[in-house]
């Protein structure tokens, strides 16, 4: 089974629709963490230039990276700048550090 490592960075309030999002096409878990940073866009507003984020980190199965960019790009999508980025990203080996074996957990049902 081929597994990818998709990395997104969305605004936070994009965060509570896409989690119920994910969980609909069947995606097992996700991270999520703060982060500050700027790209293209810069918050010309603050002293640092840097705007809030959420960053999303799924390991999921390859056969699942369409419907999950699918949901990314429909919940990003905005006409205001910065509104994120998405990569996929190939993963050589996906180990359980408890068990050592190589499976993703089961989806929620």
């Amino acid at each position: 089974m081929n597994f990818k490592y998709v990395v997104a960075i969305v605004p936070p309030e994009a965060v509570k629709s896409l989690e119920a999002r994910l969980r609909r096409i069947g995606v097992g878990g996700i991270t999520l963490t703060k982060v500050k940073g700027f790209g293209e866009y810069k918050n010309f507003f603050t002293s640092d230039l840097l705007s809030d984020h959420t960053q999303v980190e799924i390991f999921t199965e390859e056969s699942k990276v369409e419907p999950l960019l699918d949901a990314l790009l429909e919940i990003g999508r905005s006409d205001i700048p910065g509104s994120g980025v998405v990569a996929v990203i190939p993963v050589d080996r996906f180990l359980h550090l408890r068990t050592g074996t190589e499976v993703l957990p089961v989806p929620p049902t």
